[in-house]
């Protein structure tokens, strides 16, 4: 019983962070005029000894110095950009560490903020899909306020139990392969007369060894933990007691239609408490991106795709095709994100060469169009 008592209160999660108040509005930093570099350096003396985490990357008044200080006489988008290994706008950057030395003037300076990829792809800090693909650039921010807590790893928490409400508890539940030598393996294993596999493995390989981060995130996956990742979305993108509801009866439609997860939507303790367990719940998840219909039909289920984010692109980079074919690509422009996933000329190569498709709104996935080998009746 006391085991019992002590993995249940290790497994506790800690109460989050609030969330940080955002605008476009310089309160705190000058209006940087076009001296993005100077404003920066500026920021960093002002946070000081404060560390923020923005998409894995500590960040201090030390280290944003050293970058404003780093080959000044290079384009600084270019240098800001290789140096945090982020697709970072380099303006939108400048209005969140406004708001984070506004929030410290107000009393948390100290507080261990962590702003996540996908927050700050939505927020417009990082740049998002729309900014390449629909022309639609992403202006920091989206929202009135940020999510600054650290979400915790799927792992700490026990596994969610028939009737619980949202919550993180849920990432436990109809588990995918987290190591990558299981993800790769497992998707090898489902369709074995498929090359899909090796041509993912393949390009990732090249990737890593010219020195980008590869991040794989999602290979296989059941059907229920797509819809649960899509209810988490849905609910985190609500703002009010109408939309709350709107969702739920979607989710409860779709969970009695076709999902039939043991998970109760709708908290007692009213809209607002649904709405943060879903947040919650889609931040432990890392979800950015969900539909209905993925939710129901997504290709990750028989193994005809993958998500995958690949940053830190080098200037030059060298790609060498299943089909034989060989490509030098010059990504040294200061506009160029240095993210595999927002840089078209690559993208498309890729598409044509290793046969593969890149879904554009949705950050990491891509699909196998080769797919002779699955069953039509799924």
């Amino acid at each position: 019983m006391l085991w019992s008592l002590v993995i249940a209160a290790s497994a506790q999660e800690p109460a989050p962070l609030a969330p940080i108040a955002i605008d476009r509005r310089w309160a705190i930093l000058a209006d940087p005029g076009g001296d993005l570099r100077a404003a920066t350096e500026r920021a960093g003396e002002l946070l000081g000894d404060w560390t923020i985490e923005l998409s894995g990357v500590p960040l201090d008044g030390p280290a944003l110095i050293r970058i404003a200080r780093t080959a000044p006489d290079e384009p600084w988008e270019r240098v800001l950009r290789e140096e945090l290994r982020r697709p970072v706008d380099a303006l939108d950057l400048l209005y969140f560490l406004d708001d984070v030395l506004v929030a410290g003037e107000a009393g948390r300076r100290g507080e261990p903020f962590h702003v996540t990829t996908g927050r700050a792809r939505n927020a417009g800090i990082l740049l998002h899909p729309d900014d390449v693909w629909a022309g639609k650039p992403r202006v920091y921010p989206r929202g009135k306020t940020l999510a600054v807590d650290e979400p915790a790893e799927q792992e700490s928490f026990p596994p969610a139990a028939d009737g619980d409400l949202p919550g993180p508890e849920w990432t436990m539940r109809y588990r995918s392969p987290t190591e990558r030598y299981e993800m790769l393996a497992t998707l090898a294993a489902k369709r074995p007369q498929s090359t899909f596999c090796s041509r993912v493995a393949g390009l990732i390989t090249q990737l890593e060894q010219q020195g980008a981060e590869v991040w794989m995130t999602s290979f296989l996956r059941y059907r229920e933990r797509g819809y649960l990742m899509w209810g988490a979305f849905e609910l985190r993108r609500t703002t009010s007691a109408s939309g709350v509801a709107t969702v739920l009866k979607k989710l409860d439609a779709a969970n009695e239609e076709w999902a039939h997860v043991p998970i109760t939507w709708s908290s007692p303790d009213g809209w607002e408490d649904t709405r943060e367990r879903g947040r919650r719940m889609a931040d432990a998840f890392d979800v950015v991106y969900a539909t209905a219909w993925g939710a129901r039909h997504s290709n990750h289920y028989d193994g005809t795709a993958v998500d995958f984010s690949v940053v830190g692109l080098p200037r030059t980079l060298i790609l060498v095709a299943p089909d034989g074919e060989q490509r030098t690509f010059d990504l040294s422009d200061p506009s160029e994100p240095r993210d595999l996933s927002l840089t078209p000329e690559v993208v498309r190569w890729v598409e044509k060469h290793f046969r593969l498709d890149k879904l554009e709104d949705d950050h990491p996935h891509w699909d196998d169009p080769e797919t002779s080998d699955v069953p039509k009746d799924r």
